[in-house]
């Protein structure tokens, strides 16, 4: 155990809350990066951080201050949608598009771009789901791809596009949230690992349904469904 909670440390870079999670359940192509990491297994954070500390490898160089944010009543009342990039990664760069339910916090989707993509690819994406959940708001910024024929597209599929407000990330906290998280997670982790990049549906559906979300205190699925 000492072991892999040292090993998802240096070759992860993951804090106690990350490694606390990484040492119950992870996707099975993150546990073949690591052989020997052990699984199912409980520990508080502080036994984790006691860990590390024996071998001075606790702490971050700097803190961020948490914020806090409203939050939707039920599923589906509202979606928030950011478009992040570009990721440099191996000689190309990466666009990803990351859609999370408010509420529940669920991944609707994240998806990646070897380009900036288009209002009408990013719908394309979004309309199954949108026929499917049938969300009543959409949450994005006020980007390029969000002018016009974004807001005409939502209003013939019955959803209400919001916008945040200018210079005030607040409005997406959430979204912005997770994409850190998928990045720290995921992209960051393709340096190291650049075969995973094919495996990020299969990231999606563990942040889903096996990852303990501390900001709602539960799996996400179990909010969702």
């Amino acid at each position: 155990v000492e072991t892999s909670i040292l090993a998802l440390r240096k070759i992860f870079k993951w804090g106690t809350a990350r490694i606390q999670q990484g040492i119950f359940a992870l996707p099975k192509f993150m546990r073949n990066a690591i052989p020997g990491l052990v699984q199912g297994i409980r520990l508080s954070r502080t036994a984790i951080n006691d860990v590390l500390k024996k071998h001075k490898l606790n702490g971050y160089k700097r803190k961020s201050e948490a914020w806090k944010f409203f939050r939707a009543k039920k599923p589906n009342e509202l979606w928030q949608l950011d478009l992040k990039g570009p990721f440099h990664l191996k000689g190309k760069r990466y666009w990803f598009l990351v859609c999370i339910d408010d509420q529940s916090r669920v991944l609707i989707m994240v998806k990646y771009f070897l380009h900036c993509p288009t209002t009408k690819e990013i719908f394309l994406l979004l309309k199954p789901l949108i026929r499917k959940h049938k969300p009543e708001n959409i949450l994005t910024d006020n980007g390029q791809q969000f002018k016009e024929t974004w807001k005409k597209l939502c209003k013939q599929h019955n959803v209400k596009p919001s916008f945040a407000h200018p210079y005030y990330p607040q409005d997406k906290g959430k979204v912005e949230r997770a994409i850190r998280t998928v990045a720290e997670e995921f992209i960051y982790l393709l340096r190291k690992f650049p075969a995973w990049l094919g495996k990020l549906n299969e990231f999606k559906v563990w942040y889903n349904t096996k990852r303990f979300h501390r900001g709602i205190n539960t799996i996400p699925w179990s909010l969702f469904t």
